[in-house]
């Protein structure tokens, strides 16, 4: 009765679809059959719902495609909420198949029956019920629903979106393969090149700041750069595209001091991209941990003194398998706490690359300059600016705007203010890994010496990301670091880190113990998929990033901020078929890393600390010394 279903399972494959996550259920029998039976889906089993959104959230990060998520009714597809929330202000796509109860028994008290119409109301890019289909598209209307889902989760703005399936009973689909097949097409859907979508808007109410610059000699060139406004390069307009490139470029040209901010949701291939932008710009890059713009990278480089070492390549002093471009900037959360430098590193112009950064610093550093050119570049027309600086709207793709406009810059007196802060702030950072108790930072530092470069690790929020900011040099590994900053919660970190781990990398989660409480259950599916997974937990047994906030010391802190679990999370390993191991003296994490590398399974490495002892550490490491006279 329900064998159209196949036809539904069967398209989401020809569009390319090969994940798909369920949750025991019976309503959602059908197509848990359906998609386990079809050959070329890997499927996984997670009993919790929540647990499998985030771990669908984690797998279509990993492999770059939707990954379908499968309940049956009531409130089950409520506990999806969390992670389509995620999914939606992270660009991620995911495909929602909630069973229903036919209309016939809704709002009639029939058992595990909720109104499940666009339970998910704005938060998904497209919704619709399958309805049972006529006779004449019984196998073609499934498909054309299908398609529209898949369209709407890889387009431009890629996110979730929610498909509400009704179905009758019997819900045991006949497993005939011609059931798969009846109904397929031609459609073909392309994906298109958005380097190709180009339009840019001035949100200022002057030309672009020009006049507020001591370079503007090419402004009157540039005058209507505030009319242009044009959506798509298509044959008809390419002549006028080409003629707004060349007067951006002209804009552009002016500033000598240029500022790149690279931020979360950057593609991994599109840092290459950035970096010879900024190269040929001689601009700065401050690069977000989770912008992957701190990877190793050979064209210039800094040396084991930490001196910049621009294209010299062959330097004997050089480390010549793990090398950074020296635009990029990675210890600015540090020496930003000095607010006189702030003045003095005022840019002509900001470009921002992905979101904002996590780093405060940053934010409030940007928000304090007056007269300054801030241009956003997103495929989307979406801000991702909380500053409300932004002047110029750019909707391009990185890699169309950084090969469109190649602008280059003689003088590097600009990025050399930078260089040398970044070279002080190295160098009182790397001295972490001396600290004689275990601390956050002196963790990071040796878990980034100590891992494969080919790992991958995700980054809890909370203070984690934070101490990710400080102490993740730029140029020291090659490992991608993924991060849920989409809505920042600390919600499903363990399930997004094992969906990461299904495209079978060395995966790290480095998390604090309210994170990993938070999401316990999720090590459950690691055991029956199979799946690898080193936790580095730091415990300070609370929350440790309220000690650096305004409401440290105030009454009731402990009791509301605090909250200390007091857990022994040897006993959750032990439940979970875990491995662990608890890390007392710090010089003993590199041996534990290396000797968990080569098992099997989930291990966890507790790490104990003290949240007064990190909070004093954090102080000192911000105190960078710096030579104000040779900035200026």
């Amino acid at each position: 009765m329900n064998e159209y279903i196949a036809a539904l399972v069967d398209e989401f494959y020809q569009l390319g679809v090969r994940h798909a996550v369920f949750s025991p259920g019976s309503r959602s029998t059908t197509m848990a059959m359906l998609f386990t039976e079809y050959e070329g889906f890997e499927t996984y089993m997670n009993i919790d719902e929540r647990s499998a959104s985030f771990m669908a959230l984690g797998i279509a990060k990993a492999h770059k495609e939707p990954t379908v998520l499968v309940c049956t009714s009531g409130s089950a597809v409520a506990h999806y909420l969390p992670a389509i929330l995620e999914a939606q202000y992270s660009g991620v796509p995911l495909i929602v198949l909630s069973a229903d109860r036919p209309h016939t028994l809704l709002h009639v008290g029939a058992p595990q029956t909720v109104d499940q119409q666009k339970i998910f109301g704005t938060a998904v890019n497209y919704y619709e019920e399958l309805a049972v289909p006529q006779e004449d598209h019984y196998y073609t209307y499934p498909r054309q629903v299908a398609r529209k889902a898949y369209m709407k989760a890889m387009d431009i703005k890629k996110g979730p979106v929610h498909i509400n399936v009704p179905l009758f009973e019997p819900l045991v689909p006949e497993l005939d393969r011609k059931h798969f097949e009846v109904g397929r097409s031609t459609y073909k859907v392309f994906k298109p090149n958005y380097g190709d979508v180009f339009s840019y808007q001035n949100r200022s109410n002057n030309t672009s700041n020009a006049s507020n610059t001591s370079n503007a000699s090419n402004a009157s060139n540039v005058s209507n750069v505030s009319d242009v406004s044009y959506t798509k390069n298509t044959t008809d307009n390419s002549a006028n595209n080409a003629n707004n490139a060349n007067n951006f470029n002209l804009l552009l040209a002016q500033y000598k001091r240029v500022l790149i901010l690279a931020g979360p949701q950057i593609n991994v291939d599109e840092v290459e991209s950035i970096h010879s932008f900024a190269e040929n710009l001689q601009a700065p890059i401050l690069a977000d941990p989770l912008s992957n713009v701190r990877r190793c990278h050979k064209a210039g480089a800094i040396d084991d003194n930490h001196e910049v070492a621009s294209n010299r390549s062959n330097d004997t002093n050089m480390t010549q398998d793990k090398q950074v471009s020296d635009v990029v900037i990675s210890t600015y959360d540090a020496f930003l706490a000095d607010k006189e430098l702030w003045p003095v590193l005022k840019p002509d112009c900001v470009i921002q690359f992905g979101q904002i950064v996590v780093s405060k610093r940053v934010q409030q550093m940007v928000a304090s300059w007056d007269n300054v050119e801030y241009i956003e570049v997103n495929p989307t027309m979406d801000s991702m600016n909380p500053t409300g600086k932004t002047t110029m709207h750019m909707q391009a793709s990185i890699d169309m705007f950084t090969h469109l406009f190649a602008v280059k810059n003689e003088s590097n007196a600009y990025l050399n203010r930078w260089q040398r802060l970044e070279v002080a702030g190295k160098a009182q950072l790397s001295t972490a890994i001396e600290e004689p108790s275990s601390f956050e930072g002196r963790t990071i530092r040796e878990l980034q010496q100590h891992i494969p470069d080919n790992s991958q690790v995700l980054v809890a929020n909370s203070m984690t990301i934070r101490d990710f900011d400080y102490f993740w040099f730029s140029g020291e590994s090659d490992a991608v670091l993924y991060g849920n900053r989409g809505v920042n919660g600390i919600d499903g970190t363990v399930s997004t880190a094992l969906g990461l781990a299904t495209n079978g990398k060395s995966t790290y989660l480095v998390t604090g113990d309210l994170s990993l409480f938070h999401d316990l259950n999720g090590l459950a599916v690691a055991k029956t998929q199979n799946l690898n997974l080193t936790i580095i937990l730091h415990n300070n047994d609370g929350g440790g990033i309220f000690e650096y906030l305004l409401q440290k010391g105030t009454k009731h802190f402990d009791y509301l901020f605090s909250t200390s679990q007091g857990l022994d999370y040897s006993g959750a390993a032990k439940l979970y078929g875990c491995g662990y191991t608890k890390i007392i003296n710090p010089d003993e994490l590199s041996r534990v890393l290396a000797k968990v590398s080569t098992e099997s399974g989930v291990h966890i490495i507790e790490i104990p600390t003290d949240r007064e002892y990190s909070r004093q550490l954090h102080k000192k490491y911000t105190k960078v010394s710096v030579d104000m006279e040779a900035l200026l």
